[in-house]
């Protein structure tokens, strides 16, 4: 996957992700933007993995913080099932 083929899938997520305010959840959309690149450079395609991995290393800093992205575009039932390998008495 080339360098262009990237950006256009992270931009079409990012859309998925509000800007909205607050330092977390402006950490949410940076950091989705650096991971999801780095995992689609190593063959991982799913959106919901590297969200899921991407809430939990937020909560690490504020283990109160909750996400918000559009469940209709990640597939909330893979963001729950994989965010429970980072936090498995976590339920999301």
């Amino acid at each position: 996957m080339n360098s262009q083929e990237m950006t256009d899938i992270v931009r079409e997520d990012l859309k998925h992700i509000p800007k909205g305010y607050g330092a977390r959840h402006g950490w949410l959309r940076t950091y989705y933007n650096r991971r999801r690149r780095h995992d689609l450079a190593k063959g991982k395609t799913s959106k919901e993995e590297t969200m899921a991995y991407c809430i939990a290393e937020i909560q690490k800093e504020d283990p109160r913080w909750h996400a918000e992205f559009d469940p209709t575009y990640f597939n909330l039932n893979l963001v729950s099932e994989f965010l429970s390998q980072f936090h498995p008495l976590k339920s999301f």
